[in-house]
């Protein structure tokens, strides 16, 4: 990029939030050529913050290596006063929160067709982040959203659809500097139940989250906390699956929320990758006989972006002209673990299989029954895909990833040809299930001005392929080491009380994930100290989550025992 050349006429502030600013503003290259940009910067109190830096600087390289029409634009990465800045398309219009406060003021609903377009379109740019390769070469960035929410998703004028605020993904690139995660980023409104659990990031969490958007556009309400055990939120999800109205037909009307109700399975491998609900969409859209998105984008979003409330806040940018920073060397890897390229990350999961023709899992047949429900069962791992104050919005809303906090221990009638089209689909998922339903038939990426909820930090996928240690003693192997440096440690020994042992994964430290039979101890070896979660799943019995114990790594030795009758961790550290 150029250095020291560009200026920028900062023509006004369009939105602030807790990490920073935006500005409209025109670009002015040396040659007189001039252009009208967004442009993301970063608060001076958060220059020195080393992760967010890092994590503001990474989401401009990952959207710099994505193209396509529904992932908003990253032009460029400098520097401007010492800060880091993002210099991004500029779009007219507003997100789906304000649009949602628009319409429900006017006791308007979200005209359908539209709706199920911008959910195509999102299921579109999620399945192009994680399956698409860079027209640079190489492999699939497998990107993970990991905040999709109505805020985040921004609509335009023209009839355009964006994907926004990537501050917070986690994605497989070289340049990638932000390796650990200091900071715990999210919205739990929106969060799948495994990632409040603190089970590992998968492409079904963004499903789940656009699933909840989904029954917010659908109702204009917010969805309210979602229970994080499988009896509470089937429980919740079937109420509010029910509890908006429908003006199509009966069986339309069944089809619309069967497909929330996939989307909202307590089970990641029981939703729909983007691929699927993106044709699924495409079925709904044609029998949605009301107003489509490009109608409502010329008229209700262009009427709602007039109500957006005005930001006057004195800011003393506003009509200065401002240079880029003579030196690159702020948005340069300015950290030792980044001056050079990290190993290849492993794979997240193979690639989601083509949507039609879908083979059920085995074992897995479809009971008579109509109705759809979330899977209580307990979780199998998917197959299928490998603080400020709230403002109102400006423009949409721009984002790098919600509220900081200091992180916690990790732990056969009209449409049976459309049915066709996606009958493998269809199959598959209502085989899962266990259900049989016959289908008929010019924005700037804003930060989020309103503050994402305060979440336990998931404990996320290494991110950096590492050797692992000598295969621990009794059944039990680490699959992800604890990647802490000059850390004390306590040599740890687990027991259970079931001789019939059962599935045990142990979570903690920063990356440490084992996994354990419990037929016999398992001498883990050296731990670091902190608490440790555990996922337990009995042979022959229900799941048990959210238990932990504790390593003192003052002490010399640690023994814990898990009682299965008592669902509870013993043991001390000597």
């Amino acid at each position: 990029m150029s250095i020291g050349r560009r200026r920028f006429r900062i023509i006004k502030e369009i939105a602030e939030g807790g990490f920073g600013k935006v500005y409209l503003a025109e670009q002015i290259s040396s040659d007189g050529f001039s252009r009208i940009v967004a442009i993301k910067l970063l608060h001076a109190k958060w220059s020195s913050h080393d992760e967010v830096v890092m994590r503001t600087r990474d989401e401009a390289r990952l959207l710099g290596l994505i193209r396509h029409q529904h992932i908003v634009k990253v032009e460029d990465l400098t520097s401007i006063d010492g800060k880091c800045a993002i210099v991004m398309e500029y779009l007219e219009g507003v997100d789906l929160k304000w649009m949602i406060s628009f319409l429900k003021e006017r006791e308007m609903v979200f005209p359908r067709a539209a709706l199920f377009e911008i959910l195509l379109a999102s299921g579109s740019a999620l399945d192009a982040a994680y399956n698409g390769t860079p027209l640079q070469g190489g492999d699939p960035l497998r990107v993970i959203h990991r905040d999709i929410k109505p805020s985040n998703i921004f609509v335009t004028v023209p009839g355009g659809v964006k994907v926004l605020d990537f501050g917070t993904a986690r994605a497989n690139f070289a340049e990638r500097e932000a390796k650990t995660q200091a900071l715990a980023f999210g919205s739990q409104g929106y969060m799948a139940p495994e990632r409040m659990l603190g089970e590992e990031d998968t492409p079904a969490a963004d499903i789940f989250s656009l699933g909840i958007t989904l029954y917010e556009l659908l109702a204009l309400e917010s969805f309210g906390r979602i229970p994080p055990r499988p009896n509470k939120f089937a429980t919740k999800v079937d109420d509010r699956v029910r509890s908006f109205p429908l003006n199509g037909t009966v069986e339309w009307n069944e089809q619309v929320r069967d497909t929330l109700r996939l989307m909202l399975s307590y089970e990641p491998v029981n939703r729909p990758t983007a691929a699927q609900l993106v044709e699924i969409m495409e079925i709904l859209i044609q029998d949605a006989d009301d107003m489509a998105l490009r109608r409502f984008c010329r008229t209700l979003v262009s009427e709602a972006k007039t109500e957006l409330p005005g930001l006057d806040t004195g800011d003393p940018l506003a009509g200065q002209v401002v240079a880029e920073d003579a030196s690159s060397g702020f948005t340069r890897a300015a950290t030792s673990q980044a001056a050079a390229p990290p190993p290849p990350q492993a794979p997240l999961g193979a690639p989601p299989p083509p949507p039609s023709g879908l083979p059920a899992p085995p074992s897995m047949k479809a009971p008579p029954s109509k109705t759809v429900k979330p899977s209580t069962s307990a979780r199998t791992t998917p197959q299928q895909q490998p603080g400020p104050p709230s403002m109102p919005p400006q423009m949409g809303d721009y984002e790098i990833g919600g509220t900081p906090m200091p992180a916690p221990p990790r732990g056969g009638g009209k449409g049976m040809g459309i049915g066709l089209a996606i009958a493998g689909f269809i199959a598959f998922a209502l085989l899962v299930v266990g259900v049989a339903i016959f289908f008929g038939g010019a924005a700037a990426v804003i930060w989020q001005a309103s503050p994402a909820d305060p979440v336990p930090n998931p404990d996320p996928v290494p991110d950096v392929v590492e050797p692992a240690p000598p295969e621990p003693e009794g059944g039990g192997r680490v699959t992800s080491p604890d990647r802490r440096e000059g850390v004390p440690t306590a040599e740890l020994t687990l027991k259970y009380s079931d001789a019939a042992g059962g599935k045990i994964i142990i979570s903690g430290g920063e990356g440490f994930k084992a996994e354990w039979d419990g037929m016999a101890d398992f001498a883990v070896g050296p731990m670091g100290g902190g608490r440790y979660s555990t996922s337990i799943e009995p042979a022959g019995g229900k799941k048990i989550r959210g238990k932990s114990f504790t390593i003192d790594s003052k002490k010399k030795t640690c023994e814990f025992t898990f009682s299965v009758d008592e669902k509870a961790w013993t043991g001390k550290c000597r």
